[in-house]
């Protein structure tokens, strides 16, 4: 079976692509395919605790990544470097993430099979 990771780059709640990506990783994940997710960039602010999308209409996509385990998503992946050029760490995120490195990267896209951004 193929596999697919779904790399995310974009700032949560600027468009409706934070949640649409979420609802296809997790569509993709509940047909049994290979799934993992890699934020990088401002994507990492996806996964910061505390936002408040509801000022601009928007439901909290918090609970749909708490949900990726029961989903069978094991693998969510964070650029090191994307996360401390924010000024954040892991303690900041909604859920346990796998750090990994300009290398690890490049490892990780290799690993799959079809690589979809949002």
């Amino acid at each position: 079976m193929k596999s697919i990771l779904y790399l995310h780059r974009q700032a949560p709640h600027a468009t409706l692509a934070t949640r649409e990506g979420v609802d296809a990783v997790l569509a993709t994940a509940a047909f049994g395919v290979p799934t993992a997710l890699l934020f990088l960039d401002d994507g990492v602010f996806q996964l910061r605790k505390n936002q408040q999308p509801e000022a601009a209409q928007l439901k909290r996509t918090a609970p749909m990544f708490e949900a990726l385990e029961m989903y069978g998503v094991e693998e969510v992946f964070v650029c090191q470097a994307s996360l401390e050029t924010r000024g954040m760490t892991t303690d900041d995120l909604v859920i346990p993430v796998q750090l990994l490195d300009r290398d690890g990267i490049q490892r990780t896209f290799a690993r799959f099979d079809h690589l979809l951004t949002f």
